[in-house]
């Protein structure tokens, strides 16, 4: 009788313990179904989320390309308020909300793309500028910086990014030949220059204008005294032509009635184009206090070796041409850069702390841009030379006449060409747009 007792109480162990095993899986087996059943719908939510993250990139590149496309970015501001800058504020509507992506419909997705100005007070942490925009200014850009705001939605997830585009535009020139810096001294004795300030066209020869653009004056400075001066050495040399707008009324007036006082270029404005665009440059040349950097034949290089320090550019691909001289104090101090023979190029060139000096024929389409301290323009010889577009001379140093801005003894001919100036501003549209400081929200 105990040997059968001991077995059911044996068999009552197993059976206990069987169940408890029993349950003990059952447990574990539960909590992996539940896992399994989870597990597409992690999947599905992390997938989601990726996608509404690609989206909202997709909606910046759209953003992009509206601006870099665009003639005048405070359009896309139009109707923004001081509400706008706010912190945290949304910015304008940019494009149609919860749009597509091309080729889909929105079962796929959609992006919402806003934009506004940096004028809230954090905006710095992205910009990098000390001086933003103000709410009295929401629907203007001062200073070449929007904010992108992009979310991206798919099913129940969303992802937002912001970007800021930096836009560098060549400054609003008024005249052929510009001085807005602090000194205009020019010298003209012996020249028989064309400085015409009527819309030319590239194919143009400049004094016989066939362009329907607006004229701007023949040539402007800063200051009242700087006009005077101009106009005292331009009326010494009566071979000189200058033509412009009429500063006192319509039509175009000739001569120094042509050189007006005008601030609406500004020292300032070409200073920060100039800080925002020689990063960008396809060629740059870096001069010292003991050399001048002297090249011929500019242009001769494109057809064989596009990529040479003496290809300055095409109408069908400008370049950024920036030539950085040595800054000095005096006129013999100074670096100059030398251009002689037959030299030609398209795009924007620019010379910082230093003065150009031409001889031969050169031909340029574009703006040219000499700007810094001991600066200075200087035509010496009796080619051929023709600038379709404008030239600026930015002297931001007051030393007197030591150094002059302008000396132009040969044949110059400088032509305000509302077409070279848009060629250039929108082949290099890309080039001259960035998009920078790209975070998640």
């Amino acid at each position: 009788m105990r040997w059968r007792e001991s077995i059911n109480n044996e068999r009552g162990v197993a059976l206990v313990f069987s169940l408890i095993t029993l349950l003990s899986m059952t447990g574990l087996v539960l909590a992996m179904l539940t896992m399994s059943a989870l597990e597409p719908q992690i999947s599905q939510n992390l997938t989601d989320s990726t996608e509404a993250r690609f989206l909202a990139d997709s909606g910046l590149e759209w953003g992009y390309n509206q601006i870099v496309t665009s003639a005048n970015v405070d359009a896309l501001l139009a109707g923004a308020t001081a509400t706008s800058c706010a912190s945290g504020a949304p910015g304008m509507l940019f494009g149609t909300a919860n749009s597509a992506l091309p080729g889909l419909t929105a079962v796929n997705g959609t992006y919402t793309l806003r934009i506004r100005n940096d004028c809230q007070p954090n905006d710095t942490m992205m910009t990098g500028q000390a001086a933003l925009e103000t709410a009295a200014n929401a629907a203007t850009d001062t200073n070449g910086r929007v904010i992108l705001e992009a979310t991206g939605t798919v099913n129940n997830s969303t992802r937002a990014l912001t970007a800021v585009i930096i836009r560098a535009t060549v400054p609003g020139i008024n005249a052929a030949l510009a001085f807005p810096g602090v000194q205009a001294d020019v010298n003209f004795n012996g020249s028989t220059f064309t400085i015409d300030g009527r819309d030319t066209r590239m194919t143009d020869t400049v004094g016989s204008p066939t362009g329907t653009g607006n004229a701007v004056y023949g040539i402007t400075t800063a200051l009242a005294g700087n006009t005077t001066s101009v106009q005292t050495n331009l009326m010494n040399n009566q071979q000189n032509d200058v033509y412009g707008k009429n500063p006192s009324g319509s039509g175009i007036v000739q001569g120094d009635t042509a050189v007006v006082t005008d601030g609406a270029l500004t020292s300032d404005a070409v200073s920060r184009f100039v800080n925002s665009v020689k990063s960008l440059a396809d060629v740059t040349i870096n001069t010292s206090s003991s050399s001048r950097y002297s090249v011929t034949n500019v242009g001769a290089t494109c057809g064989s070796n596009w990529s040479s320090n003496t290809c300055w550019g095409t109408d069908a691909s400008p370049k950024i041409v920036y030539i950085k001289g040595t800054l000095g104090y005096t006129a013999e101090q100074y670096t100059s850069a030398s251009i002689s023979g037959g030299s030609s190029g398209t795009g924007i060139l620019i010379i910082e702390n230093g003065n150009l000096d031409i001889t031969g024929n050169f031909n340029w389409h574009g703006p040219i841009i000499v700007t810094g301290n001991n600066i200075g323009l200087a035509y010496r010889g009796d080619g051929n030379s023709a600038v379709y577009g404008a030239i600026i001379v930015n002297e931001m140093r007051t030393d007197g006449a030591v150094n002059l801005e302008g000396d132009i003894r040969g044949n110059a001919k400088i032509a305000y060409s509302r077409e070279a100036l848009d060629l250039v501003q929108n082949r290099l549209a890309r080039r001259l747009t960035q998009m920078v400081a790209w975070r998640e929200k």
